[in-house]
């Protein structure tokens, strides 16, 4: 093989491989790897971006209803809200799509010997993750 043939076919593989474990935010998995891991490293006003729309306004009308309870003592912040007192999570084993129609997916999450669904949904600015039903991490 000449070097150029050589190098060109030794970049395509690296690109090819490097792929393999990259997260995908455009799939229902990727946008919760990428929530978890915005959430374990303490990012939360990027976790609170993966959070649905839904999820945000349930959200801000808790935050505002606690604020109006404390005579405006409390701040309606919708993301102190969300993450307040919620321990570091654990190292997710393994994320994976149980089912998905339309726009709506649910996916298991398997981790310190725990599992449990999540559900997802597209939104104009990718999928994510959807607590509107109930808002807790």
């Amino acid at each position: 093989m000449r070097p150029l043939a050589t190098t060109t076919w030794l970049l395509f593989a690296l690109f090819a491989l490097g792929g393999c474990n990259r997260l995908q935010p455009d799939s229902p998995v990727g946008a919760y790897q990428t929530f978890h891991r915005h959430v374990q490293r303490g990012e939360l006003p990027k976790a609170y971006a993966v959070l649905s729309q839904p999820t945000q306004q349930v959200l801000k009308t808790r935050a505002q209803q606690v604020s109006d309870a404390s005579g405006g003592m409390v701040k309606p912040e919708p993301l102190a809200l969300f993450f307040a007192n919620v321990p570091v999570p654990p190292d997710v084993q393994e994320v994976s799509l149980l089912r998905q129609e339309g726009d709506v997916a649910t996916l298991v999450v398997r981790s310190a010997g725990r599992s449990g669904e999540v559900r997802m949904v597209r939104e104009p600015s990718g999928w994510k993750v959807d607590f509107s039903a109930s808002p807790q991490p």
